[in-house]
Order: C-alpha cells, then structure tokens, then sequence
C-alpha cells in the first residue's frame, strides 16, 4: 500500500537471535498483526524462521536468499525479498558499531511479518530524500511505497526495522 505509515515506539524486548518476541501488548503494532506465535484471530503462524549474519556486505544476498528460501510460494516473498535486502544493506552502511544482523520472517496467510534486527548502540534509522541522481538514500522510500506498515524499534541493546506486507 503506497504511504504505508512509519511508526516509531521505545519498546522493552526486540527479538532476539533465539527469536522471540517483542513482549505483547507494547510497541506500534498492538493488537493487530501477528504476534509471536499467533496471528490474525488467534491462528498460528505457518511458518517463521530467524538467522543472524555477521554485518558485511557479503552477507546481504545470503540474508535474501534466507528470506527467499523460507517464504519459497508465499505471493509476497518477492516484495520480502527486496525490502529486507534494503534494511540489511542499510545496517550494514549505517550501523557501524553492530557486528550482527538478524532476520527474523514469519508469515500466517496473506501476513508477512519481518525484523531486520542490529545490534548496534548508535545512531538511529532516518528519511533522506534521494534525487533522481542520486546513487543510494532510496531503501525506506521502497519500504514506504510497498509495505502494509513499517517502523522502528530502538533499544540500547540495537535497532529494529521492521514491515509487514498483505497480499
């Protein structure tokens, strides 16, 4: 959905590399979407999956083939694929002092729900109007125009960027 809000929330317990959840009832997505282990109207979750890499730019089109390889038939993993590959690449230029990321995809139905996840403790992720132009500044502005929803976490413990897409 083009213009897809971007929220933004303090919230106690990003995912971890174990993968669990943010805790329930906190954060931008209360009550909607799914949450860990449950999604739409209680259902489980079809599937879910969290690996962390090393944060290099070697490791980008491996995070995109995890995403690829877990969302496999789901009609949105070519959107995933693309919006998760923009938010690796982004902690892998800005989040200096993180030595991980973390990827956690989930999806129930038509849902899909993922984390990229820093474990950096500085800086915090921000909108920059790219020019026709210019050669990069474009990753938030395709995760706007092609998620269902968006936003940020930010602990000291790192940074979570987070989007859902409904198909």
């Amino acid at each position: 959905m083009p213009g897809a809000p971007l929220t933004v929330a303090e919230q106690q317990g990003l995912r971890d590399a174990a993968g669990k959840g943010p805790a329930a009832g906190k954060g931008p997505a209360a009550g909607k979407g799914p949450a860990a282990g449950k999604g739409p109207a209680g259902a489980a979750v079809s599937a879910g999956a969290t690996r962390t890499f090393a944060r290099r730019a070697e490791e980008v089109p491996v995070a995109r083939r995890f995403i690829r390889d877990i969302l496999a038939d789901h009609p949105a993993s070519l959107d995933a694929e693309l919006l998760a590959c923009e938010l690796v690449t982004n902690a892998v230029q800005h989040a200096t002092d993180a030595a991980r990321v973390t990827v956690a995809v989930s999806h129930c139905g038509p849902v899909v729900h993922v984390d990229v996840i820093d474990d950096g403790r500085t800086g915090l992720p921000h909108w920059r109007e790219a020019d026709a132009h210019d050669e990069d500044g474009r990753g938030f502005q395709l995760v706007n125009e092609i998620a269902e929803r968006w936003g940020f976490l930010r602990e000291p413990t790192g940074t979570c960027v987070w989007f859902e897409l409904t198909l």
